[in-house]
Formats: structure tokens, sequence, C-alpha cells
């Protein structure tokens, strides 16, 4: 299997996240075996599926999460006797599903709620998560032959967080609270965000709609999405920050994520897009992959990214511990 991914980066990465987290509480996230949603099979991958002679191309976008899924995938396939070629760090958010359109690659994780307002061109969301992914998969397929797996259990929306202490001294709970304060304090209501979250139609624009409150433009700090967390937690430069919702640095630096009352911020459930042509010609490709993810709820997606966000772990060993404790490899 062909890996871009820069392991030296990892490296880097890893020992910032290392010297600049110091855990304040808050509970330990689950073990990768222990899923609340069950667990693997225990039937090796390999004794249920024979993939000998499919060649795919696995696409994977440029944060923790999807180096990790896109992992899971190649290794799972792999596992199954396919021959995998792993195409990583492609630009978020729409890299992994250009290159799928564009046929540079026959698969790639993507996120319900990405597809359905901004590949789809929806400008309301559904606010069941099933129905929007239905939705999704029924589109998708109709008018771009993608076709998508069943999703994994898990719901990696968007929140907004800020750190404990400064959530308590100001009565901070909700994202309706957020609101008032934005109001109330703008020379305070300084938000470190990424690249998108400004323009994303499902971005910063939905909890201002939502609450009816508009986030001064001056008191925004574009950063690196890798270390909104720790600027959030120092409070340097800013005290709330963007952040996912199944990020594992959201408990190891005890940040209070703000309860989005008004659910504006809608349902991202992860499934894999194939080139629906892939698909009828290797059914099994999405068999496979529907069988790893199923056990993936929020607890264990949140805690295989904090072995690699918090504890310095590169993905492609958290995906290989994760298939292990399911049984779906030896």
């Amino acid at each position: 299997m062909q890996r871009t991914q820069n392991r030296l980066r990892w490296m880097a990465l890893a020992a910032v996240f290392t010297l600049g987290i110091t855990a304040c509480g808050g509970d330990e996230p689950a073990s990768p075996g222990s899923g609340s949603s069950g667990g693997g099979s225990g039937e090796l991958i390999s004794d249920q599926f024979d993939l000998s002679g499919v060649e795919i191309r696995i696409g994977a976008k440029d944060f923790t999460e999807q180096l990790i899924l896109g992992q899971l995938a190649a290794q799972a396939l792999e596992a199954a006797g396919a021959s995998v070629d792993l195409t990583e760090n492609l630009p978020s958010p729409a890299g992994a599903r250009e290159a799928l359109l564009a046929g540079e690659v026959d698969a790639a994780w993507e996120y319900t709620g990405t597809a359905y307002i901004n590949y789809l061109q929806h400008d309301t969301p559904i606010d069941d998560p099933t129905e929007q992914y239905e939705a999704v998969r029924d589109e998708d397929l109709e008018q771009n032959n993608i076709f998508w797996t069943e999703p994994a259990p898990f719901d990696d929306t968007y929140g907004i967080a800020t750190r404990r202490d400064f959530g308590d001294e100001n009565s901070l709970e909700t994202l309706a609270d957020l609101a008032t304060f934005v109001e109330d304090n703008p020379d305070e209501a300084t938000l470190c965000l990424d690249s998108t979250f400004g323009s994303r139609d499902d971005g910063i624009v939905r909890f201002e709609d939502a609450y009816g409150v508009t986030w001064p433009d001056d008191q925004q700090t574009v950063q690196e999405f890798a270390i909104i967390y720790q600027a959030t937690a120092d409070g340097d430069p800013c005290n709330f920050g963007e952040v996912f919702t199944t990020d594992g640095r959201i408990q190891s630096l005890d940040l209070a994520l703000l309860e989005d009352t008004e659910s504006a911020f809608i349902s991202y459930l992860s499934a894999v897009q194939i080139d629906n042509d892939f698909n009828e010609a290797n059914p099994d490709v999405a068999a496979v992959i529907e069988l790893i993810s199923a056990p993936i709820d929020e607890a264990l997606m949140t805690a295989l990214n904090a072995q690699v966000d918090v504890d310095g772990e590169f993905p492609e060993d958290a995906a290989a511990q994760y298939l292990q404790d399911q049984g779906f490899i030896e």
C-alpha cells in the first residue's frame, strides 16, 4: 500500500500536543476496544471475505479523524486480500470528494452533513440524522452515481468550546448563553476558527442564524485547526474555539463544550462514498467497511482520536489496534 502520510510531521505534532496538554480533570475517554454499540464479530475479516485481485484507491482528508478512518478502511480491505492505494491529507472540506468525482480515487470517507449542504446544495438540513443520510444516499446515487455505505453510529458535528473556568465564571453552559455573552461582552468574545468555518454554509453562520447574533469579524482569529484546542484552553488568543465534538482534546484539556440547544450545527454521520460502477463490480468492499465501522460510536471515535492527538500515536497504529481489539485482524 502506498502511503502519502509524512511520519515526521505526525511526530512533530505529537510532540507539540504532548508538551502543551495539561489534563485538568473530566472523564477518561473510552478505550478503543470498548465501544458501547457492540464489539466486532470476533471472526477475522480474512475468514469472511476474499477480495484477492481487487485494486482500490481510497482518499482521506487532512485531519486526525479522517486519517484514522482512512487507515481503518485500508487495513481492513488489505486483510480481506485487496490491493489498496491510500491517498491521505486531501484538503478539507472537498478534496476527497473532488478526487472521487474526477476518478482519481474509488472511495472516500465523508460526512452526511457536508454532502447534504455543501455538495448537494441544500439550504436547510434535515433534523433527523437517519433521514438526512437516506436523502444523501438516494440523491447522490441518482445525480452523481455515488454509492454510500451504511454510516458508522457516531455523529461528529461542529461545536464551540471554552476553557472550563472561564465558562463557570460567566455562567456559560449553552450556545444560547454564548450568544448573550457575545452581545453583552464583544471585547471578550474572541473566537479561534479554521480557514473554512467562517465561510462554510454549515459553519459559524448557522450559530448566528439559530441564536440571533452576529459574531464580530474583528474578534475572530483564523488558525490551523490542530492548534485551536490548546489556544482555547490557554485563553490565548481566544476565549472560545471551534471544535469537532468527537475530538479527544476536549476531555484531555478540560474544555467545556457548550450545549447546542437549538441544533444549529447539523448531523454529520460518517460513511464511505464509493463510485457506484466500482461498487457494483466489487460489492464486498462496502460490506467490509460496514462491518468494521459498525462498532464505532461517539465514545469510541473520541478515544481513537485521543490516541493520536493526545497520546501521540500514529493513525495507522491506532487503526490497527482497533481492528485487533474488535477481532477483525490478528
